[in-house]
């Protein structure tokens, strides 16, 4: 054993070659996925070149998102086949992964875009907009759902987009048909996130394009009925009618505002003359 320091790595030097710590090397072994060539009298570890070819696989395999256990079952069966199965299991989940945080990358740039433009003020009464065609994720409400329901769908609602992968703006939006709101109905049908083009998906909604009238709500969600009475005074007053649903966007609301007061929602209800 002349020749230790020439042909073996200590542990410090495994770790410092391969840019891992001696926890790390320590642990290894004690899973047995990696354990030194031997140990001597005094209970140094010991590691061959061999091995620290090994651990560069280790880390390859890990930081592609194999799991230690995974990488431990390889490594007793290792041939090309299976590294080449594996390494292609891993590209999918990476492509998975990328298009998760591309999505999420999106969202939160909509969401401070979103932010930044509703400090700009609608006047203070409601107005007449002309709108483009706008699109729509959505998850239905059921009437009399209440908060609680509420809660649990929008989660389904989250939930559904990042799993299937669906590119939408961060605004959470929701939906009245024309028909309740004129019998008096506020509980929305839907909750919505606007995405960027139609898509073929059942869960599609289209927001036609035409004329809306448009006020801000300040204040919490259960005030809404209160502006929606002002809205519907002001289209009579403008001798116009509801042609069509009612969208309100979240502009100020729970993610930016901790007092309900202080809550904005822009309501944007079709009409014609």
């Amino acid at each position: 054993m002349s020749n230790i320091s020439n042909e073996y790595f200590t542990t410090s030097e495994l770790a410092k070659t391969c840019g891992v710590t001696k926890h790390t090397l320590f642990h290894y072994d004690d899973i047995g996925l990696l354990k030194p060539e031997f140990v001597n009298s005094k209970g140094y570890r010991y590691y061959s070149v061999q091995q620290c070819l090994v651990l560069d696989l280790i880390i390859v395999l890990k930081k592609a998102g194999s799991s230690l256990e995974e990488i431990k079952v390889f490594l007793q069966k290792q041939n090309t086949p299976l590294l080449i199965n594996m390494l292609k299991e891993k590209q999918v989940e990476l492509e998975r992964e990328q298009r998760r945080i591309t999505q999420m990358q999106n969202i939160l740039t909509s969401a401070i875009k979103m932010t930044e433009e509703a400090t700009v003020e609608l006047p203070n009464a409601p107005k007449i907009l002309e709108c483009l065609e706008e699109y729509f994720i959505t998850t239905q409400l059921d009437a009399g759902d209440g908060d609680k329901e509420f809660a649990k769908k929008l989660t389904e609602h989250r939930d559904y987009c990042e799993t299937n992968y669906i590119d939408h703006e961060f605004a959470i939006w929701t939906i009245i048909s024309k028909d309740r709101f004129q019998s008096g109905g506020d509980y929305p049908e839907y909750i919505a996130n606007q995405i960027k083009a139609p898509i073929p998906e059942e869960k599609l909604f289209i927001k036609p394009a035409g004329l809306y009238a448009v006020i801000d709500h300040k204040g919490p969600y259960d005030s809404m009925p209160q502006t929606y009475s002002v809205i519907k005074r002001f289209i009579a007053s403008k001798g116009m009618k509801v042609s069509g649903d009612v969208y309100a966007l979240d502009l100020h609301t729970y993610w930016t505002e901790k007092n309900p007061d202080d809550y904005k929602i822009r309501i944007f209800v079709q009409v014609s003359h």
